[in-house]
């Protein structure tokens, strides 16, 4: 049914339990450089989050994050949500590269992938989407096609993942647009200890939107791919002063 998984490896697939894998790793799929470098699964030394304890927005913002402008929605179009965001004539470049978005359409329909919208008079104006394994939810990337519809999508999202007990959003990176809603960066040693506690609790989106269980085989693969990880980080620096002698 899915490709095979590569542990550890930072190579981008369409195979949703490696993507699921490497999320429960707390790993990220971005640019390895500069925005329009290539894309693969990162590891840094910080993360941008959102712990949902402080949602603020500034005055300016407000009154069209909350504008009845706009009719926010989940999942009414993820499909046309994703694709937006991969759009490459919005910038030239997207890290949601083909195989991704192959990756997050399965996840969507497998639960796990989930998308935030805005509407304007019965059309979709802008959105976001990302993924969630119980209380954990991502924030992956945004679109817009109404100003400040994604920053509408993006607001009311917040306020759904804090109503419903969610603990922990990756928002990674931190950008100065949405640091102003209580967004902060946290060593990734900290964030791994609370990507694990989030991941072990149950939250729902909606009363209609359940909160699946892992497949059998990523939960199996799991410490499996935490004991590679670990390894590799202990022979890394052997192996680098070894090679420096």
């Amino acid at each position: 049914m899915f490709a095979s998984t590569v542990i550890g490896s930072d190579r981008l697939t369409s195979d949703p339990v490696d993507m699921l894998i490497h999320y429960a790793l707390g790993d990220s799929a971005c640019y390895t450089g500069t925005e329009g470098t290539p894309a693969a699964w990162l590891r840094e030394a910080h993360r941008g989050v959102h712990l949902l304890n402080d949602i603020t927005f500034p005055k300016t913002q407000k009154r069209y994050i909350l504008s009845s402008e706009f009719d926010f929605r989940i999942d009414s179009a993820f499909d046309e949500v994703l694709r937006s965001c991969a759009d490459l004539s919005r910038t030239g470049y997207t890290w949601i590269v083909p195989e991704l978005q192959e990756a997050y359409l399965k996840l969507y329909e497998m639960g796990f992938a989930h998308s935030y919208e805005t509407w304007h008079d019965g059309k979709l104006a802008g959105g976001c989407f990302g993924v969630q394994v119980g209380a954990y939810a991502t924030v992956e990337s945004m679109f817009y096609r109404i100003s400040n519809a994604s920053k509408s999508a993006y607001g009311r999202a917040l306020l759904l993942f804090k109503e419903r007990g969610f603990t922990l959003i990756d928002s990674n990176p931190v950008k100065d647009s949405s640091r102003n809603y209580g967004e902060q960066w946290i060593p990734f040693w900290k964030y791994e200890r609370l990507l694990r506690d989030a991941m072990a609790k149950k939250a729902t989106l909606s009363d209609s939107i359940g909160c699946p269980e892992l497949p059998w085989s990523v939960r199996q693969l799991i410490p499996v791919a935490r004991f590679i990880r670990k390894l590799g980080e202990k022979i890394r620096p052997r192996a680098a002063v070894v090679a420096g002698r």
